[in-house]
């Protein structure tokens, strides 16, 4: 999980010479820091757009078209929401953000924030996870969303795609991770970053 931005991480700590890497040499250095770049470039081509729409990223990607793909039978062609998260805060991260890197920005948080659902509890209910209405509970983020409706998408063992999590398998439902609160610090950092970034223009 988040395999492509715990690499991003550790090659931009290489590049930077910090903590445990301060006896890397100024060429391998300068390599991480390029292959980084290389890194962010692939990231915003990545984004998946709606229409004209950039939006948010799938749970894998093509690596020759960089089309959000599909994986095991249960993980569809959608945009994820977690690894979504996960891709904009590292972005939120660095240093002096080009233009481009501030429109993903700023999109990939419009669609978090669009895909959010208030007043919910991803809930255990007689041994079976549930979506249930709860004041003050969440914001939720469903794992998967079809592109360009953004329905909240759920798969089974059998590659059977369903709107509704009581549609899949028991087996489904309570072993994998359907709704989660991953996206909510990152809006918060978002925030912060957001105001900082508006006082930075000239």
């Amino acid at each position: 999980d988040n395999a492509m931005v715990n690499v991003l991480r550790l090659l931009r700590d290489v590049a930077r010479g910090r903590r445990e890497f301060a006896f890397t040499t100024e060429p391998s250095r300068a390599r991480a820091a390029e292959a980084v770049a290389r890194a962010v470039n692939c990231v915003l081509a990545t984004q998946v757009r709606a229409g004209d729409q950039p939006t948010a990223w799938g749970q894998q990607h093509d690596a020759l078209d960089y089309a959000p793909t599909s994986a095991r039978d249960f993980e569809m062609i959608a945009l994820a929401s977690a690894e979504s998260a996960g891709l904009l805060r590292f972005l939120m991260e660095i240093e002096s953000p080009n233009s481009e890197v501030v429109a993903a920005v700023h999109a990939a948080a419009a669609w978090l924030r669009k895909t959010a659902i208030p007043n919910v509890a991803w809930a255990r209910v007689e041994g079976d996870n549930r979506l249930v209405n709860r004041a003050g509970a969440g914001p939720l983020w469903a794992r998967f969303y079809e592109i360009g409706t953004n329905r909240a998408l759920f798969g089974d063992r059998d590659g059977t795609i369903h709107t509704d999590v009581q549609e899949i398998s028991h087996e489904r439902r309570n072993g994998y991770a359907w709704y989660s609160e991953i996206p909510r610090p990152v809006l918060e950092r978002y925030e912060k970053w957001s105001a900082e970034i508006s006082s930075a223009i000239p």
